[in-house]
């Protein structure tokens, strides 16, 4: 089982190697695309009833525990902690010595500014108590999620590390790649959840985030396979 996992992750990344220009120009266009769109959408109309009726489906089941549980994700997406997040991450790769990854990582801190400017463009005002239950307080406005945005540019800058990681196991690999993945999903709804955001603006946010990380991985990728073949031609 475990070489057939393997395997499967081996022939995987063989396929994007081989597709990769072509897979990031169609998902680029498709992303921004449904971004225009879902940006159009939501300043143009007040809250559709299928954001409404995903808040209260989420919100549905509440107690104090679970009050507790989505502030304390909700809390890893605020700029300090955020700012501390990266930071903290990117001088662990200095001290190792893996700079081309502590860069990487520093580029998280971007989001910040990429949401801020998106937020006033678009200007969409948040959840209210006419709606939803408010559990967390907010400011500024709410399209697209600067939370999610910044769940899906750290943690998903941390799962391209992973994958390209030179030292760790593929079952490693996997299950950090996992993690981040769950850590995106539940930061989302716990947007949803606390009041914070329509269910739109975690998709704007998601969606951004992606692009955010396509770009910089993408450099990133590029430079490690620069430096591979500069290290080969030497060899």
């Amino acid at each position: 089982m475990k070489n057939e996992i393997e395997n499967i992750y081996k022939n995987f990344l063989t396929y994007f190697k081989d597709k990769r220009k072509t897979l990031f120009l169609c998902f680029s266009i498709f992303f921004i695309i449904v971004f225009l769109f879902l940006s159009f959408f939501v300043m143009s109309f007040s809250p559709h009833s299928f954001d409404l009726s995903v808040s209260q489906e989420i919100q549905e089941d509440q107690n104090l525990i679970l009050d507790i549980l989505m502030k304390a994700f909700s809390w890893l997406g605020t700029f300090y902690v955020a700012a501390i997040m990266v930071f903290a991450f990117a001088l662990v790769f200095f001290i190792f010595k893996y700079f081309k990854e502590g860069f990487f990582i520093l580029s998280c801190i971007l989001s910040g500014g990429v949401s801020y400017v998106l937020k006033m463009l678009i200007d969409r005002p948040r959840p209210t108590v006419d709606f939803v239950r408010i559990v967390e307080e907010t400011h500024y406005q709410s399209f697209p999620s600067g939370h999610v945005l910044f769940y899906t540019v750290f943690f998903g800058s941390l799962m391209i590390v992973a994958v390209y990681s030179k030292i760790l196991k593929v079952s490693l690999k996997i299950l950090i790649a996992l993690l981040c993945f769950a850590m995106v999903i539940i930061g989302a709804i716990s947007r949803i959840y606390l009041g914070a955001h329509w269910f739109t603006d975690v998709v704007g946010g998601f969606i951004v985030g992606v692009l955010f990380v396509m770009i910089t991985g993408s450099i990133y990728i590029r430079s490690k396979n620069t430096t591979k073949k500069i290290a080969v031609k030497n060899f």
